[in-house]
């Protein structure tokens, strides 16, 4: 069952009209928050974040989408990450069963479930293992196997490494030995990158390395649910043909991680399946926010009925 909890214990800000919740689920306490659309109800969306971030990754989003005016909204800590406290590892299966209980604990019976990275793959596993739960599904720039570049090849070869790093971190955990982490907002490093983006040049290439960085990205999570995070990312990515629910795959033109082109053979294969290429390395709501809002918002508008107040998104940078 889900309790209101004080507001503060949040790990990112609410926005208006947003209520704090926390679920109690075995091995972890999961706060999440909601939203109520502000006209006649469409739908539920439920917002998943990526690697060593949380649920501030879609406040910006959330403020400005056409998206509240039909549809109420969730979004949450993922188990393990920031104010989710886990007492035990966690992979996909866990955080997939996490989205289903916070469906459960609002009363939902179906959502539209949007994933970025990590909770690209999250979202995956959520259309495989609780697809009745499903209406549609939202991909950003998932790390499809099927269309990983050499790079990503090159990263993936590293999970024993991965594995063998994170069991040590654990053992260190369990003898006591923990850092102090520094509170994260992603809005605000957004705003930072952007300003880099735009400068270009040297500029640009610090921003690339930056959000690149695990040891950026160290300061916000803990080593061992990092490590494992990327080893989840890592597994390999259902048959499309298993899919049966409409998808929407977002991809990245600058094919960091994954081909565009072979991305589109994936999503081809889908029963039910859309893509758009937005112009971006691997970080569509940094990059190219109001791209990535506009393609959402048009998608699940046409899917899942609704209507925004105007044509418009005020969505973005």
């Amino acid at each position: 069952m889900s309790t209101v909890y004080e507001k503060e214990k949040l790990a990112y800000r609410l926005l208006e009209g947003e209520r704090a919740l926390r679920l109690e689920r075995p091995g972890a306490s999961l706060h999440y928050s909601a939203l109520a659309c502000r006209g006649r109800r469409c739908g539920t969306v439920l917002f998943l974040h990526g690697v060593a971030s949380n649920g501030s990754r879609w406040e910006e989003f959330i403020e400005g989408t056409a998206l509240r005016e039909s549809f109420d909204i969730l979004r949450c800590d993922l188990r393990g990450h920031a104010a989710s406290v886990c007492s035990r590892q966690a992979g996909l299966e866990d955080w997939s069963d996490d989205a289903a209980a916070i469906l459960d604990a609002q009363g939902v019976e179906k959502a539209i479930v949007v994933g970025h990275s990590l909770g690209a793959q999250v979202t995956l596993n959520f259309c495989c293992r609780h697809a009745d739960r499903l209406c549609g599904a939202v991909l950003l720039d998932p790390l499809i196997s099927e269309a990983l570049t050499e790079k990503a090849l090159k990263m993936r070869s590293r999970l024993p490494y991965l594995r063998a790093m994170e069991s040590i971190f654990r053992c260190a955990n369990a003898l006591g030995l923990r850092r102090r982490l520094k509170p994260q907002d992603l809005r605000a490093m957004d705003e930072q990158a952007r300003r880099k983006i735009a400068a270009g040049g040297k500029e640009l290439e610090e921003f690339i390395r930056q959000y690149s960085s695990a040891r950026a990205d160290l300061q916000y999570i803990h080593s061992a649910v990092y490590l494992h995070d990327l080893i989840e990312v890592g597994r390999k990515t259902p048959d499309p043909r298993e899919i049966s629910e409409p998808v929407l795959v977002i991809g990245a033109s600058a094919g960091t991680f994954t081909d565009p082109h072979a991305m589109k053979r994936w999503v081809d294969a889908l029963k039910d399946g859309e893509m758009v290429v937005v112009q971006c390395a691997h970080w569509p709501m940094t990059e190219c926010p109001r791209d990535v809002a506009g393609a959402i918002e048009r998608w699940i508008f046409k899917r899942f009925g609704g209507r925004p107040a105007n044509e418009s998104s005020a969505a973005g940078g």
